[in-house]
Parts: C-alpha cells; structure tokens; sequence
C-alpha cells in the first residue's frame, strides 16, 4: 500500500498545483455569460424602445388624420352655418362647428403629448443604442481575450498535470473514486501529516492513528475534517 499512497501523495500535488487555474477556467465562461446576458438585456431593451417609439408614430398619424378629417368637418359645418335657411338649422350648424372646434383642440393637444413623447423616446433610444453598441464592442473584446486566456490557462494545465494518468494507474479505482469525491468539495484533499495533528483542520490525531500512519498498510482519513492523511516518512522513504 505504501507505492500506491506516495502516487496518490503525488496525484494530490499535482491537482493542487493546477487547483488555480482550474478554478479561473470554471469562472471564466461564467463571466462571459454574465456579460452576454447584459448585452441581451441591453437589445431587449432597446427592441422595446423602439417599439414603442413606432407605436407613438403611427399614433401620431392617425391624429394627424383625425384632425385633417376634423379640419375638413369643421369647413362644412362653417357652409353650413352660412347657408342655413332658418334658426334651426342655423343652431344645429353651430352645434358642429362647436364639436369640431373642440375635436380638433383634443386633437392639437394630444398630437402635442405625442410630439413630447416621440422627442423623448428618441432621444433615449440614441442613448440606449450607444450603450449597446458599446456592450457589444466590450463583449467581443471579451470574448477574444477570453479565447487567448482559455488558451494560455490550458497549456499551464497541461504542463502542470502532464503524467497525471501514469500516477492514477497507480493508485486503486475504489481510492481514486474517494480521492476525487473529496477534491470535489473541500481543497486540498491529501494532507501529509509531520506530527501529530492535521495540518489543514488543525485537530490532533488519535496516537494510535498516528502510529497506523507510519505504516502506510492501509488508506486513513481525518476523522475530523475527512481528508486523506498520509504520513510525511511514507513519502520521503
């Protein structure tokens, strides 16, 4: 047992020693993500903007023609008034001029708002479109960058784990099924113990564990914070 516990020594030290830059290959498509929502975020946005800023113009012509239309009335009820025969007719004649008077002043008015509201959007949408066109440029800057250093951290990787396999063949299936069940939740999975605590929860060990571990005969673990232990002599022998 004492060869296939200085492998996994090793196989440990190795791991922890690419422990680094496999966290930042982990974070870096998280940022990116990140970053790609934003930019999505922002054309959403932006989408939406400029729907509603089709939607105030196609308000706004269909008041321009309602007011036109109005205008239009507004001339026919004045002949009217002018060619009435009799007091009836005349008062009914003023009647339409009233309501196209004041159809066309609801009309001035909300062509007014809808003036306001086409100003503003547009406006915005200029400063919504500058901020996407500069969330794009970041994201593809990013995302170059990204693939340099993505790059550049898998080559370090693969230099730092280079002979990883050699030294899992060493170790038995069942330990390296341990070993990587651990490495997945806490650091630094194997620790060499030179007296007698664990060096990585700072409790003391057991004397007659300690004793075990000098052995080297069979697999230990903290019984505290779990770790794989391995005695310092086993891997100095």
């Amino acid at each position: 047992m004492r060869e296939e516990l200085v492998a996994l020594a090793k196989l440990a030290e190795m791991d922890d020693s690419a422990r680094d830059i496999d966290a930042e290959l982990k974070q870096i498509p998280q940022q990116l993500e990140e970053l790609r929502s934003s930019v999505q975020m922002l054309e959403s946005m932006l989408a939406q903007e400029r729907e509603q800023l089709a939607q105030a113009e196609a308000l706004k012509v269909q008041q321009t023609a309602e007011l036109k239309e109005r205008g239009e009335g507004l001339q026919r009820a004045r002949k009217k008034v002018a060619q009435s025969s009799n007091i009836r007719e005349a008062n009914a004649a003023e009647r339409e001029v009233d309501a196209n008077r004041r159809a066309i002043k609801e009309r001035e008015e909300e062509l007014g708002r809808i003036a306001e509201t086409i100003e503003a959007k547009t406006a915005s949408l200029a400063e919504r479109e500058k901020d996407f066109e500069e969330a794009k440029g970041v994201l593809q800057t990013q995302e170059e960058t990204t693939k340099r250093r993505v790059a550049e951290l898998e080559e370090q990787r693969a230099g730092l784990l280079n002979g990883r396999e050699q030294l899992v063949a060493k170790v038995p299936k069942n330990v390296v099924k341990r070993y990587e069940r651990l490495r997945g939740g806490i650091p630094n999975a194997v620790i060499i113990i030179k007296d007698g605590n664990c060096t990585a929860c700072r409790m003391a060990l057991p004397p007659q564990l300690s004793i075990e571990l000098q052995r080297a005969d069979e697999l230990h673990q903290c019984p505290h914070c779990r770790r794989i232990i391995i005695h310092k002599s086993v891997v100095e022998d």
